[in-house]
């Protein structure tokens, strides 16, 4: 039976591989805030990768603090995932073993529209050996969902080893990213259970 998680704030969440640029402003107290990114590659995770590596990662100032800033939030697991402590820049980890293979989600926010839907899916295709595709392909990628009660993206992409489950979520003035990866048949095992944990989570909202 899945099991309810309570609201996290998290202080360390990672992206492996993030190659990102950010637009950085100061206050009168001399923080910084981070205004948007642009996360235009990121590695594919081999399926034995640990959680919490660290490898390959580049974390921008802002970044971090605007993880640790963001809302609290809450799901429901699937029994069949593994939860990990979050690290760096990400709200929340999980690691999948089935009979078919291995994968891995994670949940991350950053500020703006980060470069757009079409950009990111064609982050994630690259993370997986996908040419990219164009706005016009866009729609047949991608389909609506709801996530704690706001219009977001599903997509399912497929590579030659790994294949990509993902939610977009635009979220007053940031984009929240759920993501899992890993083997083919692992991930076609998990669809059902990706989705049930899409429409079980929950973002505190102060705006409502």
């Amino acid at each position: 039976m899945p099991t309810k998680r309570k609201c996290h704030t998290f202080r360390r969440i990672s992206i492996a591989g993030l190659i990102a640029t950010g637009l950085l402003s100061l206050t009168a107290c001399e923080k910084q805030v981070a205004q948007s990114y642009t996360i235009p590659k990121e590695k594919a995770l081999a399926p034995s990768a640990p959680q919490s590596s660290e490898s390959n990662m580049q974390v921008l100032p802002g970044m971090q603090s605007f993880a640790e800033s963001a809302s609290g939030i809450t799901y429901q697991t699937p029994s069949t995932w593994t939860e990990f402590p979050p690290t760096s820049i990400r709200k929340a980890n999980f690691k999948i073993d089935n009979a078919s293979g291995t994968a891995e989600v994670s949940i991350t926010v950053f500020p703006g529209d980060v470069g757009g839907t079409l950009a990111n899916i064609n982050r994630w295709r690259q993370q997986i050996q996908l040419e990219p595709i164009d706005e016009a392909a866009l729609q047949t990628v991608i389909s609506p969902i709801s996530i704690s009660n706001h219009q977001a993206y599903f997509a399912k992409l497929e590579g030659n080893t790994q294949s990509i489950l993902g939610g977009i979520l635009p979220f007053h003035g940031s984009t929240w990213f759920i993501k899992m990866q890993g083997d083919i048949l692992a991930i076609d095992e998990e669809v059902e259970n990706f989705k049930s944990f899409l429409s079980s989570l929950r973002i505190e909202d102060n705006h409502h």
